[in-house]
């Protein structure tokens, strides 16, 4: 008997995976922004023996520094070697997503769909703490359908429920908001039931304390915890800053307008599900419907309650809109012909080969150069090309494995050059924002003086008062650092400047 191998799910999904990360190629070119610099320089740190925040500070919680270690132990310290999570990780996620579809009656299209959609982010957005967080994300999802779907507090059932809590545990140490997409799963688990499981439940909480217990035992033992406290202050008093509803809505409204322009066709394929659904008659279960329910629910709570509305904190948003996108293309495929259908998909694969294939293409052929192609990379007043500039500008006259002082929120550069940042604040919002302790400031004067390195780049016209609280640039906010601004006055000069960057050399 025949085998129709193209009706196979699995080969079906491997083609779209495969497809998927052949569009998504282009992404270990791009450079990294200012958040995933931060993450390479801590993972550094933690492969040369450093502890997150102790040796090299930042907001995150650890896993994130973690699993860029991990990328960086495996393909060497480069910008390539981070973007290699994107391409190895999602591919995961769009497996979990399809054998979840499979048995939520939607089949592998909501795979397609995350995968084109988590790998479309810009530069700023990818490899990211909320971005890869999606991974587990759908791996819990999967953990808790698998548990409703066994008998009640049966072994498998016991099991499942114990793995979902753990991943849950994972969830809340990359982020606490994760909280209210665990409490999504949770309540579709109990609605499944339609009581509370108690044994399952047990079993949950369970393995929620053995990967969350464990995580924060460790942070305890390598004395992280104290300078975490620090952290979660401040980003309470940073998040406050949108206290009012008119600078609430403000921020949310001007990242949904950005939401639209990369999600455009997600959120088509999502809105249209309901009318497709009422049109084509194919069966949805209910439980499939009730858990992208609340994932969606979760996740939007999850953007909502940190305020600020940044394009990241949309992102946990993909996977559920992606299911809804996936069973709107299952009934559109299911009533036109062969040809409509490849359409269909190539109008999907495209948003993310345009999007990645198109700005690469002239670098590859070698019609312009790695500055001219990172022109291509802008947020707000980050600029890459001029990041690459000055890496090019400091490999001629400092040594690789120096120190570098860099009073800005500009971290890619030691990570590009490959230069230890001078203290173990690598950025200047923690030394110039009112909710960190002002003794960081002593401290980190004392450090610079005790090991003065080569260079110091001082930024200009780098507004950033939802990072700093204040509406100047970094030039000026060291005026009012007096000892900082003394110590760069007595040893340093300028010499040159290149864009925002004012570059300055040991005397």
């Amino acid at each position: 008997m025949r085998v129709d191998l193209l009706r196979s799910p699995a080969l079906r999904l491997a083609l779209l995976i495969g497809v998927v990360v052949l569009g998504a190629l282009p992404i270990l070119l791009y450079p990294l922004g200012r958040d995933q610099a931060m993450y390479g320089n801590i993972a550094r740190s933690i492969l040369n023996g450093g502890t997150p925040y102790l040796d090299m500070w930042d907001i995150k919680p650890p896993p994130i520094y973690y699993l860029y270690a991990a990328a960086l132990a495996l393909f060497g310290e480069s910008t390539a070697s981070v973007r290699a999570l994107d391409l190895l990780l999602v591919p995961c996620g769009m497996v979990g997503l399809a054998w979840l579809g499979q048995r939520a009656g939607i089949g592998v299209w909501g795979a397609l769909f995350y995968g084109v959609f988590i790998l479309n982010e810009t530069f700023a957005s990818l490899s990211q703490n909320d971005s890869l967080v999606t991974v587990p994300t759908i791996a819990a999802a999967c953990a808790t359908w698998a548990a409703g779907a066994k008998p009640r507090a049966s072994r498998a059932a016991l099991a499942f429920s114990a793995l979902a809590g753990f991943l849950a545990g994972v969830l809340l140490w990359f982020k606490p908001q994760q909280a209210f997409v665990v409490a999504a799963f949770v309540l579709h688990h109990i609605a499944t039931r339609r009581a509370l499981p108690l044994k399952e439940a047990a079993a949950f909480a369970l393995g929620g304390t053995a990967s969350a217990g464990s995580m924060w035992v460790f942070s305890v033992a390598s004395g992280m915890w104290d300078e975490m406290l620090i952290v979660a202050a401040g980003t309470a008093a940073y998040n406050a800053q949108n206290a009012t509803w008119e600078a609430f809505f403000a921020a949310m409204g001007n990242y949904l307008r950005f939401r639209w322009e990369q999600w455009g066709v997600l959120l088509l394929a999502a809105v249209a599900w309901l009318p497709l659904r009422l049109a084509i008659r194919l069966p949805t279960p209910a439980p499939t419907l009730r858990l992208i329910g609340f994932w969606l629910l979760g996740a939007l709570a999850f953007a909502v309650v940190q305020r600020l509305g940044f394009d990241t904190h949309w992102l946990p948003l993909v996977p559920p809109l992606a299911l809804l996108a996936g069973d709107s293309l299952r009934r559109a495929l299911a009533v036109t012909p062969v040809l409509v259908r490849g359409t269909l998909l190539a109008s999907v694969l495209s948003v993310l080969f345009v999007t990645t294939w198109l700005p690469a293409l002239p670098y590859l052929a070698g019609q312009q150069d790695r500055v001219a192609y990172y022109r291509h990379f802008q947020a707000n007043d980050f600029k890459a090309w001029e990041s690459l500039q000055v890496v090019e500008y400091l490999q001629a006259r400092v040594a690789r494995g120096d120190t570098l002082f860099v009073y800005g929120f500009r971290p890619e550069i030691a990570f590009m050059g490959g230069w230890r940042p001078a203290t173990r604040f690598q950025a200047q919002f923690p030394l110039v924002a009112p909710w960190y302790p002002s003794a960081w400031r002593t401290e980190n004067v004392q450090t610079l003086w005790a090991a003065m390195p080569p260079y110091a780049l001082v930024l200009q016209d780098d507004f950033m008062p939802w990072v700093t609280s204040y509406h100047a640039d970094s030039h000026t906010l060291l005026q009012d650092d007096e000892d900082l601004n003394n110590w760069l006055m007595a040893n340093y000069e300028r010499v040159d400047q290149i864009g925002d960057f004012l570059i300055w050399r040991r005397k």
